[in-house]
């Protein structure tokens, strides 16, 4: 998002002021066979009235992103010549090749669509700002961003519903990488930032948001290649609430608190049956009627705390030590989680599992650090 930078704050000058801020980009990539990558961008901020104490901001601007060079390098890579798969049933140990029976399936390729074009995100914003008493401040901002033209792959040599017979029987799978896939975003921000007395100085922001798209990356496979209206769901990153909250409290006796707070609700996460239902090699297939991303794990909670306490060193040696100059050593503690909470990030979407709908992973627990910092004084 484009930022209006070098807004004036005059309490004398009655007049409203407005700053406009405008901008063009032109990005082109020798691996993309398009030319039209024109990206204006617009800002503006706003401060109606005399006190000077409310700022109205926004913008719009389109972005294009670039191919990722791994694209490149996988379809040269994996052409049907350069590399092959080799399948031993019943190996052997440690020599598979004595008892097990080789066979070679028909190679499989990765290459890049002929109508690949540079995808591009569509952001606009507005917000509001205003000073509620002296060093405090709320905003409220909404934006917008609609993504096209994104990177996804798609098997188009997958076995034909039905008949399970494949389009070309010269190879396995084609995993095509397509600019077909799309994203829009709604998000509403809410920010105070400020002082609360003389000893907290807290920023808290609050962020509800809405995301869909139907891609979960360049080479993400969709669970039927030939109809990808089920790949149409929750993001990956599709948190709905999200609160932040970060701040430094200051102590007697030169000790200090620092605190950071995170917590947001449930990230989706796929349902498969666990099986390759459709004979595309690929074990991704969902129950009938369930689209991408229909299951909703728990939220996570994390606090993280610094405890500092300085002390005042003299200067030793040197000539500033005629002067009263003096040194600092710290002593920090830092609790990495200390609520000790358990942040899953990982669930069991197989529905054929015994353990479908439980975690499988977690973030880390609770950890304590301990560090030493000297700071000379010049």
């Amino acid at each position: 998002m484009l930022v209006a930078n070098g807004f004036v704050q005059d309490e004398v000058q009655a007049t409203p002021q407005l700053t406009l801020t405008f901008g063009l980009r032109y990005d082109w990539q020798s691996t993309i066979d398009n030319r039209n990558n024109f990206a204006p961008r617009f800002a503006f901020a706003f401060s109606p009235g005399k006190s000077k104490k409310t700022v109205i901001r926004g913008g719009a601007g389109i972005f294009y992103d670039n191919l990722p060079g791994s694209a490149t390098e996988q379809s040269l890579l994996y052409d049907g010549a350069r590399l092959r798969e080799l399948v031993i049933s019943n190996p052997s140990f440690p020599n598979p090749f004595l008892t097990g029976e080789t066979i070679t399936p028909a190679p499989s390729i990765i290459r890049l669509a002929p109508d690949l074009q540079a995808p591009y995100l569509s952001q606009t914003s507005v917000g509001v700002e205003q000073e509620l008493w002296h060093k405090n401040s709320l905003t409220v901002e909404y934006s917008f961003l609609h993504g096209t033209h994104l990177f996804r792959s798609r098997n188009i040599n997958a076995p034909f519903p039905q008949t399970e017979v494949r389009p070309d029987p010269n190879f396995l799978n084609i995993n095509q990488v397509e600019s077909s896939a799309f994203e829009r975003s709604h998000s509403l921000t809410v920010t105070f930032r400020g002082r609360l007395g003389k000893f907290f100085e807290p920023y808290a922001q609050y962020v509800f948001s809405n995301t869909t798209n139907n891609t979960d990356g360049i080479f993400s496979l969709p669970a039927n290649s030939y109809d990808l209206r089920p790949e149409i769901g929750p993001a990956d990153f599709d948190w709905r609430h999200r609160f932040n909250l970060m701040g430094a409290v200051t102590l007697p006796w030169a000790c200090r608190l620092g605190l950071v707070l995170s917590a947001m609700s449930a990230a989706p996460f796929n349902i498969t049956t666990g099986f390759d239902n459709n004979g595309d090699t690929v074990a991704n297939d969902r129950p009938a009627g369930v689209t991408r991303n229909t299951g909703r794990g728990p939220g996570s909670t994390q606090l993280d705390l610094r405890f500092t306490k300085s002390f005042s060193v003299p200067l030793l040696w040197g000539e500033q030590r005629a002067k009263l100059k003096r040194n600092s050593l710290e002593f920090s503690v830092d609790a990495f989680n200390a609520i000790n909470h358990t942040n899953i990030n990982g669930i069991v979407g197989v529905l054929s599992s015994p353990f479908f709908g439980r975690a499988n992973s977690a973030l880390e627990a609770r950890t304590i650090q301990l560090s030493v910092r000297y700071i000379f004084r010049r």
